[in-house]
């Protein structure tokens, strides 16, 4: 294909790509129900709702707008769960995704959904599900406890979860009755019982789904506190991934499934054993490289060691050695002193006063020829600069001036006179000659 056939790239505008994003979504989902909690409702002067749908794991922006919020039945409030029936939708000016709803109720019915607030509220402002409580989940688990019913779907889901992933893991089912009247207590005198034998690393509470009726022995506040105050970390998989109880808030971990559950609490034998195989691998590789050391080790070392006969050889050698070297340190020692001795015979004899006075009085008379010379050149040499001098004084005398016929003339007051705009008619000047002075009257000033 030629570069002319290359197809040119689509460069998209912000709204243009926001309003194909909205189409997409809204034609992909149509209208959804989602289960949530209400947070942060805002009714706008507009009469239409603008508020967050959230869960544990994650929020929604939504909008309710007034002609379909008007056939709701109940006035939404901060924490209400909730089925909202909804488009899924881009609000294209802001590039927002959001919910638009079409309809919305409490899910289950009201007294029970208030209770269910009231409660999760009390025990939100006691700090039972503050993140700072949550222990960590164990990461390799040897033994659990699951609190269960013992023919429901979810031990079943859970049981085989971990038969795929870990058979070995050892699980201890506490059967209890998980709706009713008795699920609660049943429940809570099961986690009670496990941290008496603290036998377990931790602990699973697990149902299958329901409404809120059939979920409610799971908001019970006794059984939260249990879950709250047990030693032993706790997982709750009550329901389905949109339902919420009091006991999920207060457990150390919640799993939206059974199975998610059994994922979070067990290990891949598969990827154990790949593992246990990566590190024999790596314990051999290291052994390896250790005895390969050793071996050098035992080598080194094994040159090292020498036959008696051979070290005493050495020694002697060294001895030897050590002799020779003492012999020619003693020469060298006795050289030494005897040109120390010459030296000094030799400064004694050049220290002799007669030989030191000879020298000192040919150094005097050399000085004394050379000042000699030295003040007759000086003398010359300031003669000639005199007379030169004093030809150039002369030269630059103004009696030398005035021996040619010159004269200076001065006003009364000392000033020479250097041009006629300085004299005036019948004026008296002093005029200076070489041999002495002459006193004028100017007569008439006649300039050029």
């Amino acid at each position: 294909m030629s570069s002319s056939d290359t197809p040119i790239e689509r460069i998209w505008q912000v709204s243009e790509l926001n309003h194909a994003a909205r189409t997409l979504l809204e034609s992909r989902f149509g209208i959804v129900t989602v289960i949530g909690e209400i947070s942060g409702f805002t009714a706008a002067r507009s009469g239409h709702w603008y508020f967050r749908l959230k869960d544990m794991d994650g929020q929604v922006s939504c909008a309710m707008f007034r002609n379909r919020n008007l056939y709701c039945d109940f006035s939404p409030k901060e924490g209400d769960l909730v089925h909202f029936q909804a488009k899924v939708s881009i609000y294209p000016g802001r590039g927002d995704y959001q919910l638009i709803g079409e309809k919305i109720q409490l899910a289950g019915s009201g007294n029970l959904q208030q209770a269910f607030v009231a409660l999760k509220q009390k025990l939100l402002d006691e700090g039972l599900f503050e993140e700072q409580h949550k222990r960590a989940i164990p990461s390799h688990c040897q033994r659990i406890a699951v609190i269960s019913s013992a023919d429901g779907a979810a031990i079943h889901d859970f049981l085989k979860v971990l038969q795929q992933r870990m058979p070995s893991l050892a699980v201890d089912l506490l059967p209890v009755t998980v709706q009713g009247p008795n699920a609660a207590f049943e429940s809570a005198k099961a986690i009670e019982l496990c941290n008496l034998l603290g036998q377990h690393d931790v602990i699973v509470i697990t149902r299958g789904g329901g409404s809120i009726e059939d979920l409610w022995s799971y908001n019970d506040e006794h059984l939260a506190r249990t879950i709250y105050a047990s030693r032993i970390p706790t997982v709750s998989a009550v329901g389905h991934e949109t339902d919420f109880t009091i006991a999920d808030f207060a457990a150390d971990c919640r799993m939206p499934t059974p199975s998610a559950a059994a994922e979070l609490v067990s290990q891949d034998q598969g990827e154990l054993v790949y593992r246990v195989g990566q590190l024999e691998r790596q314990l051999r590789q290291q052994w390896h490289k250790h005895l390969q050391h050793q071996q050098l080790d035992v080598a080194r070392l094994r040159a090292l060691l020498k036959h008696p006969g051979q070290s005493l050889n050495d020694q002697s050698q060294r001895l030897d050695h050590i002799q020779a070297r003492l012999e020619q340190a003693a020469l060298k020692n006795l050289q030494t002193k005897h040109g120390r001795y010459n030296q000094r015979q030799a400064s004694l004899l050049s220290s002799n006063p007669n030989v030191f006075i000879k020298s000192h009085t040919r150094h005097v008379m050399q000085l004394s020829q050379r000042l000699t010379t030295a003040q007759k050149s000086s003398l010359s040499q300031q003669s000639q600069r005199f007379s030169s001098l004093a030809t150039q004084l002369n030269q630059l005398s103004p009696l030398h001036t005035l021996s040619r016929g010159y004269s200076v003339t001065q006003n009364e007051q000392g000033t020479v006179i250097t041009e006629t705009g300085q004299i005036n008619a019948k004026q008296k000047l002093k005029l200076s000659l070489v041999d002495g002075h002459a006193m004028v009257k100017v007569e008439q000033v006649v300039p050029h």
